[in-house]
């Protein structure tokens, strides 16, 4: 690998690193997605420090071109993030549905309750 590119790798590594600490300092995304988030950092910065690790790796998964091995992690992983926020959003989704149909029948009752209270 190109020492040019190892370094922009590098920094482009350092950079989302960064990144994912800012929105976690400024609540923009909670600890348990930001674990996920910082471990592909951290696979970024050694992946970039040491390509010979990824040479190794698709040597023993049968892989002849590198890189390909390295777009099938990064594709799984993101693969599992959509499905891990997908089955967030569909419990906040019953939750909330869960939610509104309580407000909704206890809305009548307190109107009731209101009317009753002014008539007394």
């Amino acid at each position: 690998m190109n020492s040019v590119l190892k370094v922009f790798i590098f920094c482009c590594g350092i950079l989302f690193s960064l990144s994912i600490v800012s929105l976690l300092l400024k609540k923009r995304i909670n600890e348990r997605n930001s674990i996920a988030w910082l471990l592909a950092a951290i696979c970024i910065l050694v992946f970039a420090a040491n390509p010979e690790i990824l040479n190794e790796l698709a040597e023993k998964f049968g892989i002849s071109y590198p890189p390909s091995l390295l777009y099938l992690f990064s594709n799984m992983t993101l693969l599992l993030l959509v499905l891990y926020q997908s089955t967030q959003i569909s419990i906040l989704n019953e939750k909330l549905k869960n939610l509104t149909q309580y407000v909704a029948l206890l809305k009548p009752a307190r109107e009731s309750r209101n009317i009753n209270n002014e008539q007394s």
